[in-house]
């Protein structure tokens, strides 16, 4: 296939005019062509979200998140956390470490979603100044598309909806800022660009909170309202960011918009489509069971023998994936439908499968498993 082809969950391949973006030479971030570079990306980013305020910072993912929940939540407030793997733990812990007084509403098994009327009895029995989500549960590959549906009774009872999104954003049709409060996403997933930068979207009514008081308590380098300060009055960011980063990820988010928000989602949707069906035909089964919430962005399969050995028989091939996370390491492999890997891959993914399912097999068999 000429080379290895990256079919991980972040990051991803990346487009060579992205790759061509990074090497160009770097300027002063206090210089004001950066202040352009900066107020280009946050367009680009609010542009892809369909509104509000983006926010910027240099970091991962998880930093993104940890921002977030820092900056918009904090001690006195009871949070209600949807949780369907590894990511929503890490969110509840976040919150908890925050000060939070966490709810956690988990699915009566792994790769199933809660139910909606689930969580809206729970909002009904409860009083929540916040309620929080992942989008897309990178671990189990599973969406919650019920998230708008929920959001929108959470605040209608006055609540602050957070949504980690950083599986999601670019790939699935999120709750727009509004619906929701805050959005957080990073550049190495569905945008398509290198690891390193995290995104924040706020509402405007997030942004007012932002704006009237900076939260107490916060390490300065998770300050939302910092952060929102430098943007708005300086067009800058508070501490020296990754500038050729932020070059890339300028061309990843043109390409996108070139591409056409809805057409680059559909693209990851039809994507998943051929993976889901590519492992039925190889006998693999998802994890998650209901093609409802199957993500788009990344498919979890179940494997019948060790997910190692079908990982290395992929790699053999040239196609890299991800093993699964935690509990789900030895039996599970999350194949990727982000980036710019070529078309063609997922066209072979029945055949490359299904070989290295053989070959995973054979040599389970031959070792006495």
């Amino acid at each position: 296939m000429g080379g290895e082809v990256l079919l991980t969950p972040g990051p991803v391949m990346l487009h060579p005019e992205v790759l061509a973006a990074l090497s160009r030479q770097v300027v002063s971030h206090r210089s004001e062509e950066f202040r352009r570079e900066l107020d280009k990306l946050r367009e680009g980013i609010e542009r892809i979200a369909g509104g509000g305020t983006a926010l910027v910072l240099t970091g991962s993912g998880t930093l993104a998140v940890e921002s977030m929940a820092w900056s918009l939540a904090g001690p006195g407030d009871v949070a209600l956390v949807v949780s369907h793997g590894e990511f929503g733990e890490r969110l509840i812990d976040t919150l908890r470490r925050r000060g939070v007084v966490v709810e956690a509403l988990r699915p009566r098994a792994p790769g199933e979603a809660v139910p909606l009327e689930e969580a809206l009895a729970r909002l009904e029995r409860g009083i929540y100044s916040v309620v929080a989500m992942v989008y897309t549960e990178t671990s189990m590959g599973l969406s919650y598309r019920e998230a708008e549906r929920l959001a929108e009774e959470a605040k209608a009872r006055g609540a602050r909806v957070l949504v980690d999104a950083v599986s999601a954003f670019a790939g699935e049709r999120v709750p727009r800022p509004g619906a929701v409060d805050a959005v957080a996403t990073a550049s190495q997933k569905a945008l398509a660009g290198p690891p390193g930068l995290g995104f924040v979207v706020v509402s405007e009514e997030a942004a007012r909170l932002l704006r009237g008081r900076p939260p107490s308590g916060v390490p300065n380098y998770l300050d939302l309202s910092k952060v929102l300060r430098f943007h708005e009055e300086r067009r800058e960011t508070p501490y020296t960011p990754a500038v050729n980063l932020v070059y890339a990820m300028n061309r990843a988010v043109e390409l996108i918009l070139e591409h056409g928000v809805e057409a680059w989602i559909e693209r990851h949707r039809v994507r998943a489509e051929k993976v889901y069906q590519a492992a039925t035909e190889a006998g693999l089964e998802p994890l998650v069971a209901a093609p409802s919430h199957r993500a788009w962005t990344v498919a979890a399969l179940r494997t019948p023998v060790d997910s190692a050995a079908v990982a290395g028989a992929l790699l053999r091939r040239g196609i890299r994936v991800a093993r699964g996370m935690g509990e789900l390491r030895g039996s599970v492999i999350r194949v990727s439908t982000m980036g710019w890997s070529p078309d063609r891959v997922f066209d072979e993914l029945p055949v490359l499968l299904r070989e290295a399912l053989e070959e995973a097999r054979a040599a389970s068999a031959a070792a006495g498993g």
